[in-house]
């Protein structure tokens, strides 16, 4: 996280046309590190574009001065490494950096970007519920995107994802519905499944109905999918393999409803972390091997780190923003 932090800090600069030579090929030698870095640039780029419409009246009323105290709290901004010397670019770091904090705050983490023939919703740093054309419901988890065509729905129904989402598709007979990720096709008439197209956890797994998964657009790799049945992308051999779904929690980030059966903590934390948008580091590594069993329903992410330390001896958390340290003894 507090590395995220920093780069945050240099697409800000960036975005402000501040970077130093060395803070822009350290921007961007980070950004070609992983693809979710990516989206977080391209999602803070856009924010700052919506900012500039006159037709968002908080932009025009902001308090410079406490928005930016607020964003260097968030971010953990330390004013001696990224200072800015003149009061000209001063206001204007200052002035993206709270502009962006302002339009999260006032609620447009999930937006419609229309332009083009494109149509995207995207979700910036919370999940994003959303209807598509033909009453396909949508659940959109931060940091990931929608793009679909404005003629969707006339001749055929097809998206493309980029990152985490769940869909309940509207039934069509006469109509298919595709859902396009970077390595892979799912096609259904009308059913309900979640696709991950992140590049270190790309799946499909099945809650309702049928769908299909294929690689190529000729379906000479085509798998079929029911409920309950997951398809993961080996990178390795660039195949699609079927599996059967034996993750309870792959829609928490979604529904907020945890069930662990005998988990390690560090996979209990994984998903805590993906559904509460927080970082989890073990002060002691031992930790990561203890396991558990319990249930959370609709519960903060403090009322369940409160129910595990009752839990474990010695086991302690502290928070710093986002970041929560693990500690204590390990387990017997």
């Amino acid at each position: 996280m507090q590395n995220t932090d920093k780069h945050i800090n240099l697409i800000i600069k960036h975005l402000s046309g501040e970077t130093s030579e060395n803070e822009e090929q350290n921007l961007q030698i980070w950004l070609s590190e992983d693809e979710k870095n990516r989206r977080l640039y391209d999602d803070y780029k856009k924010i700052w574009s919506l900012s500039q419409k006159e037709h968002i009246q908080e932009i025009e009323n902001i308090n410079i001065d406490g928005e930016w105290q607020k964003f260097k709290q968030k971010v953990n901004f330390d004013n001696e490494k990224y200072s800015i010397k003149t009061e000209k670019k001063t206001f204007s770091f200052i002035r993206i950096a709270a502009s962006i904090l302002i339009l999260i705050s006032v609620g447009i983490a999930g937006i419609y970007l229309f332009g083009g023939k494109e149509q995207k919703i995207v979700a910036f740093n919370e999940v994003k519920e959303a209807k598509l054309p033909d009453n396909t419901e949508i659940s959109i988890n931060k940091n990931s995107e929608i793009i679909y065509d404005k003629n969707f729905n006339k001749k055929e129904r097809k998206v493309e994802l980029k990152g985490e989402a769940f869909f309940k598709v509207a039934k069509n007979k006469e109509k298919l519905f595709i859902v396009k990720t970077e390595s892979f096709y799912v096609e259904v008439l009308g059913t309900q499944f979640y696709v991950n197209s992140d590049y270190k956890n790309r799946q499909v797994v099945v809650k309702e109905g049928t769908v299909a998964v294929y690689q190529y657009k000729d379906k000479r790799d085509e798998i079929v999918l029911h409920a309950g049945d997951k398809a993961v992308f080996n990178k390795k051999e660039n195949k699609i393999l079927k599996i059967e779904n034996t993750d309870n929690n792959y829609l928490a980030w979604k529904t907020k409803i945890f069930n662990f059966r005998n988990e390690r903590l560090d996979n209990i934390f994984i998903t805590l972390a993906n559904a509460y948008n927080v970082h989890f580091e073990f002060v002691n590594p031992d930790l990561r091997k203890c396991r558990q069993t319990a249930s959370f329903k609709n519960q903060s992410i403090d009322e369940i780190l409160n129910v595990l330390e009752a839990t474990f001896e010695n086991l302690q958390f502290r928070k710093n923003g986002n970041i929560i340290y693990v500690d204590g003894k390990k387990c017997n």
